[in-house]
């Protein structure tokens, strides 16, 4: 299977005056909902839809049990998943830190080696034709 992208030029963020430059953004065409991936399960398992809507619920359930614990959720060679603190304010002094400087945390998800290796392995395919420059209209 080879990634789909688009083309598009992109402005020099640094200097607006530089020429811009033409950029790939992987194209994004389906969202595929758990129900979806559960389906696919059934039609290549003995799986009922229920035994994987389950299975996939219980495992959503407790993976944010064990994240909220200070654990990391690791889903095989999908990858893992941990918190980190992302929004803060510093304080004074030690003594004076609590938890109300604490203002938000992030997932922070880092892929495992069947992705990295997927994605080490893709093929890419553009989705549209190609313009040449003077056909290419400015705004």
């Amino acid at each position: 299977m080879a990634l789909q992208y688009t083309i598009s030029a992109r402005p020099n963020p640094v200097n607006r005056n530089a020429d811009p430059k033409f950029y790939a953004t992987a194209k994004s065409s389906t969202v595929i909902e758990v129900r979806d991936l559960c389906k696919m399960c059934r039609a290549h398992s003995t799986f009922t839809m229920g035994d994987s809507m389950g299975a996939i619920e219980t495992l959503l359930e407790h993976a944010m049990e064990q994240l909220q614990l200070g654990n990391i959720v690791r889903l095989g060679g999908l990858g893992s998943f941990r918190l980190t603190i992302n929004r803060q304010e510093g304080a004074e002094t030690l003594d004076s830190f609590n938890d109300s400087n604490i203002k938000g945390c992030h997932v922070l998800f880092t892929a495992g080696d069947d992705l990295v290796d997927m994605c080490n392995n893709m093929t890419y395919q553009c989705a549209t034709e190609k313009k040449k420059k003077e056909d290419v209209v400015e705004n």
